[in-house]
């Protein structure tokens, strides 16, 4: 059960569609009165007012969760049985079809929506079954998409691919336990001389935990004046082994499974023995309950029978890169990133009170800025903070036709009294 919202500013499901064929039948409809605005939304520059402004009338639907027709997490009743994934900016993406259930060119057709099927899925287990299906099928996804209960926009592509009979992935074995909960819940692998002591392959080399800096070796990166490459949308994502510090009893089996399997992947050198020794280390200190060691044999012997089966795949991602040669403090970056992050807020939060001021203008009709509060949902004291920046910025020579539309003196007050 697919619940349908009228467009972006609606609160309430205005429509349910019971079956995956249904919908999939909806996207390839040409005779959608929204199909119009989609064509001339995918002729336009994306991010330009006027694309922001159709996008948001456009229909949206909830994939991954059915609700009682509120979009909020606490309004969730289950799972519809599918995880949806967004691959943006990638066309070349390479579908395996037994295990994709359907696939679909995006709103803005730079990108793809698509839809793998599900079983166990739940509130609690949802993030860690949503970023494990993405690493086993190379997903390169928009993290944004793990959202429960994040509304997509219903796209329109005659060509979607539908396969009924793809491949369900069964997600009870995923743990009960949201990952933030376990990642509050991990060793500090770095500082912590337990694992670190596991050494392997008799050359003292320490096992990996991540592939990190492999990957940044990788990227193209450019420091600023302070140290900092800023990677924003365009994110490092690589592989992370996180090792909880307890492991319940109804989790033992999946966790230890999981974490050994990660290890191979970024070792695939690691001696059968050092497998055992490491799992057994991570029993023994972290599960409330151990497991026998004929269990933790069983383990370790499955996950080695198949170790040429796993790749490392990335559950972990990077925004900001610090120069090695300033060798800053673990403090130091992360004071840096807090003041990077909030500027970057900052400019969001202009660029949106500069589209919504605008598209009110386009609409030739007198408007306050209460009208700009209920358009951009900022608060009174960000718009106070960013409008008058945007109107000397942009309308400057344009503010004897402002005026008749724009009822806010003080702000154009400040306009008129800032030397040219």
């Amino acid at each position: 059960m697919f619940k349908i919202f009228t467009n972006l500013f609606t609160k309430n499901s205005t429509k349910t569609i019971e079956k995956i064929q249904q919908v999939v039948d909806y996207i390839k409809d040409s005779s959608r009165p929204e199909v119009k605005e989609i064509k001339k939304l995918r002729a336009l520059q994306k991010g330009t007012p006027e694309f922001n402004s159709i996008k948001k009338q456009l229909p949206l639907i909830l994939w991954n969760f059915t609700t009682d027709g509120k979009r909020r997490i606490k309004n969730i009743i289950q799972s519809t049985g599918y995880i949806y994934y967004d691959i943006d900016n990638n066309l070349d993406f390479q579908f395996n079809k037994n295990y994709f259930t359907a696939y679909w060119k995006s709103v803005s057709s730079t990108g793809y929506g698509c839809l793998v099927k599900v079983s166990g899925v739940n509130k609690n287990n949802f993030k860690e079954a949503f970023t494990d299906i993405a690493g086993q099928l190379n997903i390169p996804f928009d993290y944004k998409a793990g959202d429960m209960v994040r509304a997509n926009i219903l796209s329109y592509d005659p060509n979607v691919y539908y396969n009924p009979n793809a491949h369900t992935f069964d997600c009870t074995c995923y743990s009960s336990v949201d990952n933030a909960d376990v990642k509050k819940n991990h060793h500090s692998i770095s500082k912590d001389i337990l694992f670190n002591s596991y050494i392997w392959n008799g050359e003292n080399t320490p096992i990996r935990y991540d592939n990190l800096q492999e990957k940044i070796a990788e990227k193209d990166r450019v420091y600023d004046e302070n140290g900092v490459c800023d990677l924003k949308d365009g994110k490092l994502y690589y592989s992370s082994v996180v090792i909880p510090k307890t492991i319940k009893e109804g989790q033992r089996n999946h966790i230890l499974s999981n974490i050994a399997i990660k290890i191979i992947a970024l070792n695939p050198e690691l001696q059968d023995n050092r497998l055992f020794g490491f799992i057994s280390k991570i029993n023994s200190s972290c599960c409330i309950v151990p497991m026998k060691n004929d269990e933790i044999q069983t383990i370790c012997s499955t996950v080695l029978g198949k170790r040429s089966e796993f790749i490392p795949y990335n559950n972990a991602a990077r925004r900001f890169l610090f120069d090695p040669q300033k060798q800053f403090q673990k403090g130091e970056k992360q004071k840096l990133a807090i003041t990077y992050l909030n500027k970057c807020r900052g400019e969001e939060k202009k660029q949106l009170i500069s589209h919504a001021f605008s598209d009110l203008l386009s609409e030739c009709r007198k408007f306050k800025i209460k009208d700009i509060l209920e358009e951009t949902k900022v608060s009174p004291t960000t718009i106070n903070k960013y409008l008058p920046i945007i109107l000397i910025e942009e309308y400057r020579n344009e503010i004897e036709g402002i005026q008749q539309f724009f009822n806010a003196k003080k702000q154009i007050q400040k306009l008129v009294t800032v030397p040219a």
